[in-house]
C-alpha cells in the first residue's frame, strides 16, 4: 500500500507550507510579546520619545507582517482544500 504523500505529492507540499507559515506566526507572537514587554517597560522608565517612537514601529512592523501571515496561511488552505477535492474527484474518475 502507497503512503498518500507518494500519490499526492502536492498535498505534502502543502503540509509542509502550512507548517511553515505556523512557524513563523509563532515567532511573530513571540516577537510581539517581546515588543509588547518592551514598549512597557520603555513607559515605566520614562524612555525617550524616540526609543518609544522606534520601538512602536517595530511593534507596527510585526503586526503587519501577522496580518500578511494570517492571509497567507488562509489562502493555503483554502488551496489545499481545492487539491484535496480535485485529487478526490480524479481517483473517483479512475
Amino acid at each position: 500500500m502507497e503512503k498518500q504523500t507518494d500519490e499526492c505529492p502536492d498535498i505534502s507540499t502543502f503540509e509542509r507550507l502550512v507548517d511553515q507559515n505556523w512557524n513563523e506566526r509563532k515567532h511573530l507572537a513571540e516577537t510581539e510579546f517581546e515588543m509588547r514587554s518592551e514598549i512597557q517597560s520603555l513607559v515605566q522608565r520614562k524612555g525617550s520619545l524616540e526609543e518609544f517612537q522606534k520601538a512602536r514601529g517595530r511593534e507596527n512592523e510585526c503586526r503587519a507582517s501577522l496580518a500578511r501571515n494570517n492571509s497567507d496561511y488562509d489562502a493555503l488552505i483554502e488551496e489545499w482544500a481545492v487539491e484535496t477535492q480535485k485529487v478526490s474527484a480524479d481517483k473517483l474518475q479512475e
